[in-house]
């Protein structure tokens, strides 16, 4: 009996491991979605991480004095951004699309749910801000899944943030890990949360758990934040939109799309997540509106 349970004991540890270990260096998909890839178009930029690291950026200079800087979200990189730079760009924006550290092409860090991607977010703002053109105008925030709760925490702290759009933030670290077993993996939250907590800390250094996007919200709440959410629990539980939502602003506007799932809505409803993104960006990153003019 003792050998049957070290055994078990043993297999427990190995799938917690490989799960883990797979979610901290998840694929990369090359996932433009249907859209031009904007590579060729973009001026490439390496933006300083820290004394010895950096971030790749891919910048498209607009007619319009705003910038939007855009985070791709977990298992993804910048090629993602595409799909919605197309159409931002029209509006005159300069765009700037990063690839956190934890899909970079080489010397590529693991996955720590915010803390190496907060650092790099916060590196790109400061980059823009050091930019002779891009500094004088205002800047705003367009993210999916991880990137939105970290352009999230990031706004919260950055009062230069005038707006953020996020589509399908997660409300904390802890919940994003929990749901990750149970509506993907398909894995109880007990043992395998705990350990892949664990397991995260002791490669990382941090802790997967710690990114709190709902104080962000709250702090943030006294600006502009359009919030997209998945109808359909394939990726997050609707516990998490209803803790987002609850501590809302009065300037949040949350659009659940009851059809779609975990960063879908636009693949569902293109036409309309478009118009809705534009107008947004349209209304609260004007300079007079970013001033606060009237």
């Amino acid at each position: 009996m003792r050998s049957f349970l070290v055994l078990a004991a043993s297999a427990l540890l190995i799938v917690a491991a490989g799960s883990a270990w797979v979610a901290m260096y998840p694929p990369l998909p090359h996932d433009l979605g249907g859209v031009a890839d904007l590579d060729a178009r973009a001026g490439r930029v390496r933006i300083p991480v820290g004394e010895r690291d950096h971030v790749d950026g891919w910048l498209l200079r607009g007619s319009r004095p705003g910038t939007i800087v855009m985070f791709h979200g977990y298992g993804r990189e910048h090629h993602r951004l595409w799909r919605y730079a197309q159409f931002l760009r029209r509006d005159g924006w300069s765009i700037l699309a990063v690839d956190f550290r934890s899909s970079a092409a080489r010397d590529r860090r693991p996955t720590t749910i915010g803390f190496y991607e907060s650092e790099d977010a916060r590196a790109a703002l400061d980059w823009v801000e050091r930019d002779a053109r891009l500094g004088r105008g205002p800047v705003a925030l367009f993210a999916e899944s991880l990137g939105g709760s970290v352009a999230l925490q990031v706004a919260s702290e950055r009062p230069e943030v005038a707006a953020v759009f996020a589509d399908c933030p997660f409300a904390n670290g802890l919940l994003a890990v929990e749901d990750g077993c149970t509506c993907v993996e398909h894995l109880p939250v007990w043992p395998f949360a705990p350990l892949a907590c664990l397991l995260g800390r002791l490669v990382t250094g941090h802790d997967p758990a710690s990114l709190d996007a709902v104080a962000a919200v709250r702090i943030f709440a006294d600006r502009p934040l359009f919030m997209v959410h998945a109808g359909l629990e394939d990726r997050f539980r609707a516990r998490q939109v209803h803790l987002l939502e609850s501590v809302a602003g009065p300037r949040t506007e949350s659009w659940r799309v009851l059809d779609a799932g975990h960063n879908q809505a636009w693949t569902k409803h293109r036409r309309e997540y478009e118009q809705r993104a534009s107008a947004f960006f349209l209304e609260y990153l004007a300079p007079a509106r970013a001033s606060g003019m009237p």
